[in-house]
């Protein structure tokens, strides 16, 4: 009976669950049969209007919002940055005091006419090579274009000897030296044609171009796939040490600087020449022993920066000097002609606590290439001081104490997610109180808006002696890509571990960018002037070539110091080199090593 009754009540709860879903079917069912009917009837209201877009506009469509719409903006740093100037109390502190030089008078304030502001580094220039030392305003990359990296091996593909001169006060310089990078240009068509080049290559397609002034008197030009000379060497008679420049505009002129002291037309000192490349002939010069000048020692060994807005050129001096004018350039293409009417130079200067003349003493003098962040321009200087200046102004922004003779140009970056930018740099050991023949060398990250010191490495290093110091005297490479988080330092003279001994030799360490934690160090006896130089591939997969002082070429794993491969270059490398693709250029002293005489090598990258 029980079971019955269970039968019984189960029917009727199951004809109750059939009926409401029945009811809410057919509901169902009616809401879209008048759905239907309202959408034909207003399809029928829209065609009898005939506004056909707004027909188009009945296909469906995928709903996107208005953020959608907008692409993710990139990250860019304001054009609108203001650096931090430093309180009159802390200039004081450091006993700094600046003066300017406009129009050939010493004058208290200066507003440039034409305001200097500079683009981010990649944007220096559209011209296809490496131009100036370290490629551009920021001083950032020896590269110009993608390399294929297959087999990760180098190898020499043809050479050009150099030679040697003597100096008058200075001794015999041979081959190439420091900083001693190549130019690389691949020149536009219409310019080819007008260059004094011999006439096989003023139609050559592609035809791309090394010019390499060296230590011997010489200026060499040669083609970049062989070798070939493609004009006669220009004979200037100075030891070139630094780098020269070639114009960002593409212009046919070179700007060049001279290293050693010498006499001419009866004037003994040192001289910075434009060179026109129509013509091979140097067509205005400055230098000679300047009066403004605090230091009686004269050279320019800082390759120079053209701001292509202002037709500006900027540089520094050995002689303490920071330099600018105003080019007044014309370059007529359709005639083939090219000409500079530079107006009066605008000179800074500056002094502080313990500067001097003697052996003792802090030394003026501007060895590095001067980097450039808009209108703002930063070196360091024999001293120790590294120094921000409006360039708009001349006017001195901030000082950072950097404890020693700085030769290492500044590397800038920028950090938009934070809205600033930081500045690379070290020191070498010179005028250091010193113990045991031990100073320090530093390396160091810098907010580039307040000149404060982010973080720094401190490494035991030698005094050496008056030519050669221990420390850091390269430029180091803040790395992107598959290093993006690496900036990579190196180093001569300093105390390193080979062979389970402590000696004076080289050293490459690399760093957490963020942090300043070491990731790496590869030491070695051998040490460097050469800086490190890094290529990516085009998946931007880096590898580090590294030249030293011993003559071997490495390449290295960027992530680990792991030598890769190594190529005998014959001689003592100080120069830094230069790639353009796949071809790499790079002088040599003819000293020491492998007992090779000194030249200009090409190297390919496979």
């Amino acid at each position: 009976m029980g079971d019955m009754i269970r039968r019984v009540k189960k029917r009727r709860v199951m004809r109750r669950y059939r009926g409401g879903k029945y009811a809410a079917r057919r509901f169902l069912l009616t809401l879209i049969l008048l759905a239907f009917i309202a959408g034909g009837i207003y399809l029928l209201m829209r065609l009898s209007e005939g506004d056909e877009g707004e027909i188009a506009a009945q296909q469906p469509q995928e709903v996107v919002t208005e953020t959608e719409l907008q692409p993710t903006p990139i990250p860019e740093l304001s054009d609108m940055l203001t650096v931090q100037k430093m309180d009159t109390a802390k200039l004081n502190a450091f006993g700094i005091v600046t003066g300017k030089m406009i129009n050939r008078e010493i004058v208290d304030s200066f507003v440039r006419p034409d305001s200097i502001r500079f683009k981010k580094g990649e944007e220096y220039t559209d011209v296809k090579g490496i131009i100036t030392f370290a490629g551009n305003n920021y001083r950032n990359s020896f590269t110009y274009g993608t390399q294929i990296i297959a087999q990760k091996r180098l190898a020499r593909t043809w050479e050009v000897p150099t030679g040697s001169l003597t100096s008058e006060q200075n001794g015999t310089w041979t081959g190439t030296g420091w900083t001693g990078q190549s130019l690389i240009i691949q020149w536009d068509d219409d310019v080819r044609s007008m260059l004094g080049v011999y006439d096989q290559f003023k139609n050559k397609a592609g035809f791309t171009e090394v010019i390499y002034p060296a230590m011997d008197g010489y200026i060499y030009f040669l083609e970049l796939g062989t070798g070939a000379a493609t004009r006669d060497p220009l004979y200037l008679g100075v030891v070139t040490k630094g780098t020269a420049s070639i114009d960002p505009r593409g212009y046919p002129l070179l700007y060049t600087g001279q290293g050693i002291p010498g006499t001419q037309d009866g004037v003994f000192g040192s001289w910075f020449r434009i060179i026109s490349l129509i013509d091979n002939k140097v067509i205005w010069s400055f230098g000679g022993q300047d009066p403004f000048s605090y230091r009686e020692w004269q050279a320019y060994d800082s390759s120079p920066l053209i701001d292509a807005e202002t037709d500006t050129l900027i540089t520094g001096g050995e002689n303490g000097i920071f330099y600018t004018v105003k080019l007044n350039t014309t370059f007529n293409r359709a005639a083939g002609t090219v000409s500079v009417n530079p107006g009066d130079l605008e000179k800074y200067r500056y002094t502080a606590s313990g500067y001097g003349e003697g052996d003792t003493q802090k030394w003026w003098g501007i060895e590095n290439s001067i980097a450039i962040f808009r209108n703002y321009a930063f070196f360091t200087d024999n001293g120790g001081a590294l120094q921000c200046v409006d360039l708009n102004t001349m006017e001195l922004q901030y000082v950072v104490d950097v404890l020693d003779d700085s030769d290492t140009s500044i590397v800038i970056e920028e950090d938009p997610d934070n809205g600033t930018f930081y500045l690379y740099t070290a020191n070498e050991v010179d005028k250091q109180n010193v113990t045991d023949g031990m100073g320090k060398s530093v390396h160091r990250k810098i907010d580039g808006l307040t000149g404060e010191i982010l973080w720094q490495a401190e490494w035991d290093a030698s005094v050496g002696n008056t030519s050669s110091n221990g420390g850091t005297l390269t430029t180091p490479h803040v790395g992107h890509g598959s290093i993006e988080n690496v900036v990579i330092y190196n180093s001569t003279l300093v105390s390193v571990t080979v062979n389970g001994e402590t000696q004076y030799g080289g050293r490459i360490v690399a760093y957490d960018k963020e942090t300043g934690a070491e990731l790496w160090r590869y030491e070695q006896a051998a040490g460097y002037w050469s800086s490190p130089v890094v290529i990516y591939d085009e998946n931007e997969t880096a590898y580090l070539i590294q030249c030293d002082r011993s003559g071997i070429m490495r390449l290295q794993d960027p992530l680990t110091g792991k030598a890769l491969y190594e190529l005998d270059m014959g001689s003592r490398i100080e120069s830094t080199p230069a790639v353009f693709n796949n071809v790499l250029v790079v002088g040599t002293r003819g000293q020491y090593g492998s007992g090779e005489s000194q030249k200009i090598i090409g190297v390919v990258i496979n």
